[in-house]
Formats: C-alpha cells, sequence, structure tokens
C-alpha cells in the first residue's frame, strides 16, 4: 500500500508510483487551481498569468481579504462564462489524474480543492471513494477522514472543525487514522517558504491523544516545518507534496 497527498493534477508524478498490485491512497487535492511555484493551473488557464501572479502574493502574504476581493472582480464582466470556463477545466483535469491512475487500485478522501460531487461523477471503477470509512487491510484498521480546514479562501473542499471532528470520532479506535490535513501541531502547519502557520485540525489532535493510533497520515502543508512528529504515542507524517516531488510512503517501511 502507498501513500501520497496533493497530487494537484501530477500527471508526471503518478507515473513513478510502483506498479505492484497495491492500494494507493491518495488524501487529497487531486485538481491544481495554482502551482504556488509556477503559476501554473486552473487559475492562470482561465485568467492568465498576471492575475495568477497577484493571487499568489496575497496567498504567501495571507492577505485574505484583498485575495477575496480580486478573485471577486474577476467575475463582474461575464460570470457565467468564467464559472462554465472553470468547470470545464475542473472536470479535465479529474480526467486526466483518473485516466493516469487507471492500472491502479485507489482509496480516495478529498481535500480543500476537491468536489466531492464531481469526483463521485468522474472517478473510475478502480476508485474507491473511502472518507468516513474504516477498512481493514492486512489485520490493520485504517480511518478515513477527508476534507480541508476552513480558511478565508473558502475553498470548494472546505468542511466546519465540527462537521469534520463528527466524522472523525465516528471512526472509534483504529491503526492508522488519514486525513488531508495535519493536526494542530506548529511544527507541522507551519510553511518553511511563507514562513507562517497554514491549517490544521485541532480536534485530530484531540483524537490522536485520546484514541493513540500508531500512525497519523496526512498532506496539505507542502513545506511543512516537520514532516514527521511524535503526538503522545502516535507518529504524525506529511506525506504530500506529490506534485512536486512524486514521493509516497510504503505502508512496509512503517511496519519494518
Amino acid at each position: 500500500m502507498f501513500f501520497i497527498s496533493d497530487v494537484h493534477h501530477g500527471l508526471a508524478s503518478i507515473k513513478n508510483i510502483p506498479d505492484t498490485k497495491e492500494p494507493v491512497v491518495i488524501l487529497g487535492d487531486l485538481i491544481n487551481w495554482i502551482d504556488y511555484r509556477t503559476g501554473q493551473g486552473i487559475a492562470e488557464d482561465v485568467f492568465g498569468k498576471e492575475i495568477v501572479i497577484k493571487l499568489v502574493q496575497l496567498r504567501k502574504d495571507h492577505n485574505f481579504k484583498d485575495r477575496r476581493k480580486l478573485w471577486s472582480s474577476m467575475f463582474e464582466e461575464n460570470p457565467d462564462l468564467i464559472q462554465e470556463k472553470l468547470e470545464l477545466a475542473i472536470y479535465r483535469q479529474y480526467k486526466e489524474v483518473f485516466n493516469a491512475l487507471k492500472k491502479f487500485e485507489v482509496w480516495i478522501i478529498p481535500g480543500n480543492v476537491d468536489s466531492v460531487d464531481i469526483i463521485k461523477e468522474t472517478m473510475s471503477s478502480n476508485v474507491n471513494y473511502v472518507d468516513g470509512k474504516v477498512l481493514e487491510y492486512k489485520n490493520l484498521k485504517i480511518g478515513f477522514a477527508g476534507g480541508g480546514v476552513p480558511t478565508p479562501i473558502n475553498a470548494r473542499g472546505e468542511i466546519s472543525e465540527e462537521s469534520f471532528s463528527l466524522k472523525l470520532n465516528k471512526l472509534g479506535h483504529v491503526d492508522i487514522i488519514c486525513t488531508h490535513a495535519p493536526p494542530f501541531v506548529s511544527e507541522l502547519i507551519t510553511d518553511v517558504i511563507t514562513n507562517k502557520e497554514e491549517q490544521g485540525w485541532s480536534s485530530l489532535k484531540d483524537y490522536i491523544l485520546e484514541k493513540e493510533p500508531r500512525f497519523s497520515i496526512f498532506g496539505d502543508v507542502h513545506q511543512p516545518q516537520a514532516s514527521r512528529w511524535r503526538l503522545g504515542r502516535t507518529e504524525c507524517m506529511n506525506v504530500g507534496y506529490f506534485r512536486a516531488n512524486s514521493n509516497y510512503l510504503e505502508l512496509t517501511s512503517l511496519l519494518q
């Protein structure tokens, strides 16, 4: 079994996943709105490079107020046409990602940029949508709780802390807890490029300290201050940013 996160339409990176017939677990963020390194993505395709440069800088500055204003202004002239272009680009990216994954057995949960409805509409028969489920694999109970932490951006895949906590705690005790975002631990949520705290789940931190799973696996923060951290008895691991580094975590490496 291989764990990856933050695919962000990284079709070239998908080619590097070993073809061993083991499940590939994707912890959210399949599509690419903006690659903050290059500007590439849906936003650039629809709005152009100049707008994306501004969006990137405002995001790095955590200036969410002006970012929302800029985003809203881009819909003023012809909102229906803009929305149609965005939806077409979103559908295209999902279809291309799922096509690239066709030879794998895939388990998936949504991230903050994901649209659950479009995932379910476009995913192929080899994909198992496991959000909110507990599955057994090689005598291990693996729990899944997807969704993005709420932010001022209000991305499609964001859910409230209350909704996430309810979903998480319904899972009960598991050996491995899989989420999109990390527990709220400063070292895990701090991005070393922006030198700012990004986002994490307070309820996941509480769950880990109470339930004590062996492992907590997640992504979301692309350049974390710490990619591994021990929280109580639980080893916490960030397995993203797959689009940029093609990194994956192999289950057998955890159990040796």
